[in-house]
């Protein structure tokens, strides 16, 4: 076997640590594609990370640095026959790093695709987002998180010709059984960096009308506070409310399982301009809890449409009659969490065949095996 004939894939990208969104999903997708090149191809990593998030001249240095290591393993591949790239789009100046990548790629003849994980150059179009585009060419592939993003950024910049799709919620599995049903108050939970465009103020204010309309809630709060300000809220609303909230602070693992447990409903009141498509609603829906939420970047199409609120819309006056009615009637509460565990399933295996199918763009179409070509000939024959 002539291996310069086989497929040479060279990831680009951050990896851990930090790890975020980004970084998680090119771990995943350099993890299969490493299993499924395996004696019969090679993947090569050119990890960007400089091993902290943030700016500075010390990080953009690494990062110069690492995008000039990441060309030199292009040009290492000009003798493979068979050269494919893949890369997560950074947000911001770093779309330029991006760029000299990706048209290096171009220019040494790789098959290119770029994977998309923010909103912010489509809520606000930047001109280095249509440099990208442009630099990488009409044959390069874009991988958006959903089909309105898609859709967005086709019509934002027209030199994306090609696009797909890869749903993040590849990262939660749902449970096996419906959850079981709670008595008692009616436990609202949320889960983020606690912070104001999160929709921290909102929540209190959710509360404290969810009381006068005479329903027995609680907030249960997961997650940090960004900064002191809204630390003071959380510790304010602590005092306020006497009882009726609680906080964890930061989870993982186990406790996230136990914070999911715990509550009844999840409420994401984001009135973040760059939200994209935030896990912790694929985490909710999950564990079977249903999702009241903001419209914001891809949430319009991952939570059902009964807990929607639209992206201009007053989120305490639209949630209220929701949560109220779920609070006098708790077999369709029982009902909405059905629906929701029913929605995480087929938005994980929507992530799955998007994988599977990012898999194939990247590194081809796994081989038939030869015994079931052989089986297919004799029932055709």
């Amino acid at each position: 076997m002539d291996r310069n004939r086989l497929p040479h894939v060279v990831v680009s990208g951050r990896l851990p640590p930090p790890v975020d969104g980004m970084s998680r999903v090119t771990a995943l997708v350099l993890d299969r594609l490493t299993e499924r090149l395996r004696g019969r191809g090679g993947v090569e990593v050119a990890d960007l990370s400089p091993g902290w998030n943030g700016g500075g001249f010390g990080y953009h240095r690494r990062k110069i640095g690492r995008v000039l290591g990441a060309m030199g393993r292009l040009a290492g591949g000009l003798r493979r026959a068979d050269r494919r790239f893949y890369m997560p789009v950074d947000a911001g100046w770093g779309a330029l790093y991006t760029a000299a990548l990706a048209g290096t790629a171009r220019l040494f003849g790789y098959e290119r695709t770029l994977h998309h994980h923010s909103f912010a150059p489509i809520a606000k179009p930047t001109w280095r987002m249509r440099l990208l585009t442009r630099i990488a060419g009409a044959d390069c592939t874009h991988v958006l998180l959903c089909p309105a993003m898609q859709l967005r950024f086709q019509r934002t910049y027209p030199a994306a010709r090609t696009c797909m799709t890869m749903s993040n919620a590849i990262f939660t599995p749902p449970a096996s059984e419906p959850r079981p049903s709670h008595g008692g108050p009616l436990r609202i939970g949320h889960l983020s960096n606690l912070c104001d465009d999160k929709g921290l103020g909102t929540l209190f204010t959710l509360l404290r009308h969810l009381q006068l309309a005479g329903v027995d809630a609680k907030l249960v709060l997961a997650g940090p506070g960004l900064d002191q300000r809204d630390n003071a809220m959380i510790a304010a609303g602590l005092m306020a409310f006497d009882g009726a909230v609680e906080y964890r602070g930061p989870v993982s693992g186990a406790d996230k399982a136990v914070f999911y447990r715990d509550i009844d409903v999840f409420v994401f009141p984001t009135r973040y301009r760059n939200e994209a498509q935030p896990l912790v609603l694929f985490e909710a829906m999950a564990a079977g809890v249903p999702v009241v939420a903001h419209e914001r970047g891809c949430i319009g199409s991952d939570i059902p449409r009964d807990g929607l609120v639209t992206q201009d819309g007053d989120f305490v006056a639209a949630a209220l009659p929701i949560l109220s009615a779920w609070d006098a009637d708790r077999a369709a509460l029982k009902e909405a969490s059905e629906q929701a565990l029913t929605r995480a399933r087929v938005a994980f295996e929507a992530g799955r065949s998007g994988l599977d199918a990012l898999l194939d763009r990247i590194a081809g179409p796994l081989p038939v095996p030869a015994a079931a070509v052989r089986a297919k000939r004799r029932v055709a024959g």
